[in-house]
């Protein structure tokens, strides 16, 4: 069960994906004066207004605070806490002093509420009393690091006292660990006080050592405090950026105004440089202080507040188109709510939210925008989608596109289809998603049901592609018509014109991304929709001549393994092989942060402050929620070759291993490096890969959740923490070989090979055919360690790899 916090609707999770945990601040009497003149007014329903507006700008968890000299705190307390119970979906923080308050709170409470706040500032009194009604009523609370000298001041001091509150709220009232979310408090850089100059450092250094001695617990932060005494402007800024640094820290929680932080990849590198120099107390070169800095350059740049605030004074429609465009959901049911008093829902959706997504595309297609930020924009379209359709007309009136998607049958892969599903889907058309593994006979049946416009087919390997291409004759045969979208790794533009094309009377047409396909969608929109064409002159590339076929030494040694036959491996750690994984493949190739048209030095910084921050928070994730269960098969056998055959012993059977040879020279093939019988045969490793099934649920809960953007994020690094995994295991093959070389782990010989014993993956580029599986799973078993295959030979779970390891010095990595 995850560290949880609960209003009468919905739970909420307190270590948030993303990190952090918002917490609303302005229904505060001490720290917003509208909220304080409205309760001194005793107009609660505009004091639950604000509870409300801070929960739509994004706040996970509401503050709620009417402690004020001459009201009534308890009555005050206990007539908003019955209102928010009713009205929000956000939990509730009950922040007060006062246990009575707290007591008679907790107890009207229909959630998990957190209580803010306890502190040792009366020797622990107050403290014990509030954690036990904490513990009767399973409430979260929130330390401060007070004691009865005060507040403490550096990491140290912060630490010490967190410790003591730690012994008295778990040790003696009986609260876990992730009940306490200790506040390492935070003092203001601005106001020249030259003991202050180091708090941000202090607070930070706090959240550290919290994390890491007092493991289990969390930390939250009232983060307005670091910037009291500058100018709005520059409050704002600083905020943001101290937020980003505090997350760094481990910081897990955040009081703040939501609606006033700015994404760090929004924020200038000149407007953050001048924050994080105040923050980290650097001088410049020329020894100017960092505060007058600051002070000076938001001064020079109060013009610019004037800008954001004529932004609000945009149509509204010009709103929403912008929500879209930058992915921000603040405030879009605000937005909708206004708008559906002047436009019906459905032109809402046509004449603005699809517009918008259309131009995502556009900015997309010339590089001014990267996957990851376009699949946030489609969030915000979903969600936008979502809040509309309770007032929708149901009848469905027929005039929209419809696309049937599935990946073919034995194909377990769906990170592709998906993504066009949702790009179609947040640029208006109807799609039917009928998921993988899906036979021919669906496919037809499920297309007449639908009546739809085109069938988009998806498969990863070499195998799907060859189904693609079988099915077509059956299609015809059931008098479809409509046009045929083919996407996938193994696809080329040459195989769908020739292998494809002919045997279907409609178009066949090759889509190499998503957005290949949502063109091709909008063209057969247009009537202009074509079936794909291979021009052969445009292609042909020249073959040098006279290059030698290699010759293989036959005299290497055959080395000695560690034993015979088949072990499984199920007690690996993850952080064994996490170091291994390709960060630059992760998140140039499968996250799709490229550099695209930005600078080497913009580039560099979305990689520092927005992907690796991203990257160690999912890492971390993994590891704690066992995301991965990496279990292995594997064993060495021996065997011999004959001509492309390799031949393998194994429980006293023999297994034949058919590999294809190279149709140009150096007319390569697998079977070359093994010695055949006549030679005294030789010896062959092999291995079955798996990180387990429970982070494909998580993917597909994500999906499932409209979360593209984090389900982008996950799939990625499933596929490429698999890939760390091999490799892992594959220098752990090398090494009981005794033929290491000069590639270890984590060392960039792996891609270059400057090592001794090549893995070849099964369906990849020298040995393709995936029928090798059924006699490998015959001697290796996989099957109980979780391991299946599909009719098709791909293996279940997804984040699955097997290979052969060939141990001759000259193998080296081909392509058939």
């Amino acid at each position: 069960m995850k560290p949880s916090v609960a209003s009468l609707y919905q739970a909420v999770e307190l270590q948030q994906e993303i990190p952090p945990l918002f917490i609303g601040e302005r229904a505060n009497a001490n720290g917003s004066k509208k909220f304080r003149e409205l309760l001194l007014a005793d107009d609660y329903q505009a004091c639950l207004k604000i509870a409300v507006e801070q929960e739509n700008r994004g706040a996970h968890v509401i503050d709620l605070c009417t402690a004020y000299a001459g009201r009534d705190e308890v009555k005050d307390m206990l007539t908003l806490v019955g209102l928010c119970a009713g009205s929000l979906k956000a939990p509730l923080m009950i922040d007060s002093t006062t246990p009575e308050c707290i007591e008679a709170c907790l107890r009207i409470y229909p959630g998990r509420a957190i209580v803010n706040s306890v502190n040792l500032e009366d020797g622990g009194i107050n403290i014990r009393r509030v954690c036990h009604a904490a513990k009767k009523y399973g409430a979260a609370v929130v330390a401060l690091t007070i004691d009865a000298q005060g507040m403490a001041m550096t990491g140290m001091e912060k630490l010490r006292i967190a410790q003591e509150i730690y012994a008295i709220a778990v040790h003696e009232c009986g609260l876990r660990a992730h009940d306490i979310l200790f506040d390492c408090l935070t003092f203001t850089v601005g106001s020249g006080d030259a003991t202050l100059r180091d708090a941000a450092l202090q607070t930070l250094e706090g959240i550290r050592l919290i994390k890491r001695e007092l493991p289990g617990c969390l930390t939250v932060l009232g983060l307005s405090n670091i910037s009291f005494g500058l100018t709005p402007q520059a409050r704002r800024i600083l905020n943001s950026v101290f937020l980003h640094e505090a997350v760094l820290a481990g910081l897990d929680a955040a009081i703040v105004d939501v609606g006033k932080i700015i994404p760090l990849a929004r924020i200038s590198e000149a407007d953050r440089t001048v924050c994080l120099n105040l923050l980290y107390n650097k001088h410049e070169e020329n020894g100017s202080d960092p505060l007058m800095d600051c002070i000076s350059y938001f001064s020079d740049k109060a013009g610019d507040t004037k800008e954001e605030e004529q932004k609000s004074d945009r149509l509204i429609e010009e709103q929403l188109f912008a929500r879209v465009v930058d992915g921000d959901k603040d405030g879009l049911d605000d937005l909708l709510v206004i708008l559906r008093y002047r436009f019906k829902p459905i032109d809402i959706i046509n004449q603005i939210l699809v517009p918008a997504m259309r131009h995502v595309g556009e900015l997309f297609g010339k590089g001014e925008i990267l996957l990851p930020f376009v699949l946030q924009s489609a969030e915000v379209m979903k969600a936008a989608v979502l809040l509309l359709e309770p007032f929708m007309d149901r009848i469905d009136d027929g005039s929209e596109t419809k696309v049937l998607l599935a990946t073919v049958q034995g194909d377990v892969h769906d990170i592709g289809k998906n993504l066009v599903d949702i790009i179609l889907s947040n640029n208006g058309y109807k799609v039917y998603n009928i998921g993988i593994k899906v036979p021919v006979e669906t496919v037809i049946e499920k297309a007449g049901e639908y009546k739809v416009d085109l069938i988009g087919l998806s498969g990863l390997l070499v195998k799907s592609a060859i189904v693609m291409q079988d099915s077509m004759a059956q299609y015809r045969e059931a008098g479809l018509t409509m046009p045929i979208l083919l996407g996938g790794a193994a696809l080329t533009p040459k195989f769908v014109a020739e292998s494809c094309v002919p045997d279907y009377p409609g178009p066949v047409v090759y889509c190499a991304d998503a957005f290949a396909g949502l063109r091709a969608v909008q063209e057969f929109e247009e009537g202009r929709l074509t079936a794909t064409v291979y021009e052969q002159a445009t292609s042909t590339k020249s073959i040098k001549t006279g290059v030698r076929v290699l010759e293989i030494n036959r005299n290497n040694p055959v080395p000695h393994p560690p034993f015979l036959g088949q072990r499984y491996v199920e007690d690996l750690k993850p952080e064994v092989f996490i170091p291994m994984i390709n960060e630059q493949a992760l998140f140039r190739g499968r996250w799709g942060y490229r550099r695209g048209k930005m600078t080497v030095e913009e580039h560099n910084e979305l990689i520092a402050g927005t992907v690796r921050p991203l990257y160690q928070q999912i890492v971390e994730r993994a590891v704690a929620e066992e995301w991965l269960q990496p279990k292995i098969s594997y064993g060495y056998f021996t065997c011999h070759a004959i001509d492309n055959k390799l031949v393998v012993k194994a429980d006293d059977q023999e297994y034949v291993f058919n590999f294809p040879r190279q149709q140009q020279a150096p007319f390569l093939c697998i079977a070359d490096y093994f010695k055949s019988a006549e030679e005294g045969g030789d010896v062959a490793g092999f291995f079955v890969a798996t990180i387990g099934a429970q982070i494909g649920k998580e993917i597909a809960r994500l999906y499932e959740a409209n979360a593209y953007h984090d389900y982008l994020l996950l799939h990625g690094f499933s596929v490429e923490i698999t890939d760390a995994l091999t490799e892992y295991w594959h220098t752990i093959m090398r090494q009981e070989l005794g033929i290491e070389g000069h590639g270890g782990v984590g060392e960039t010989g792996t891609a270059v090979q400057r090592y001794q014993g090549s893995r070849y993956g099964f369906g990849y580029a020298a040995c393709p055919d995936l029928e090798a599986h059924k006699s490998l799973f015959a001697f290796l078993r996989p099957e109980r360690v979780g391991i299946s295959l599909t009719e098709n030979m791909q293996m279940v779970p997804e984040q699955t790899t097997s290979a052969i390891v060939v141990h001759h010095p000259q193998a080296r990595y081909f392509s058939v």
